[in-house]
């Protein structure tokens, strides 16, 4: 997709699989020399907020084949923080129903029994 810029430099997909109709699991490897650590904190690096929401984004739009805007975010929570070097490897989990050219989404981003992230919102069909 044409505004995929995290995938293939900060992450890469290890694994995806489509559960169901309209869920995918995802296994994704950071970058741990990737820019955005050295400014996110040099000493102690953490997986920005935004670099999160853009990742469930991104392999949304890999998983329809279709640009997508994220227009809302009912719920996002940051419940633990993703630090590269204890986590290299994140889980994530999108389940998400179309609705004209909105896609509803519920996600999370994990590790074993850690949970990252849990996000809830909305992204429309570009």
């Amino acid at each position: 997709m044409s505004n995929s810029f995290l995938l293939n430099d900060f992450y890469t997909i290890e694994s995806c699989v489509k559960t169901n109709e309209s869920t995918i699991d995802v296994i994704i490897n950071l970058n741990l020399s990737h820019a955005i650590f050295k400014g996110h904190f040099e000493q102690m690096p953490v997986v920005p907020g935004v670099c999160q929401t853009q990742i469930i984004k991104e392999l949304l739009q890999d998983e329809i084949k279709n640009d997508l805007t994220l227009t809302k975010g009912n719920n996002i929570k940051f419940t633990g923080m993703i630090v590269p070097t204890q986590h290299p490897k994140v889980n994530i989990e999108i389940t998400y129903k179309q609705e004209n050219n909105q896609y509803l989404v519920d996600a999370k981003l994990f590790f074993e029994n850690t949970i990252f992230t849990k996000f809830k919102g909305s992204f429309t069909q570009n």
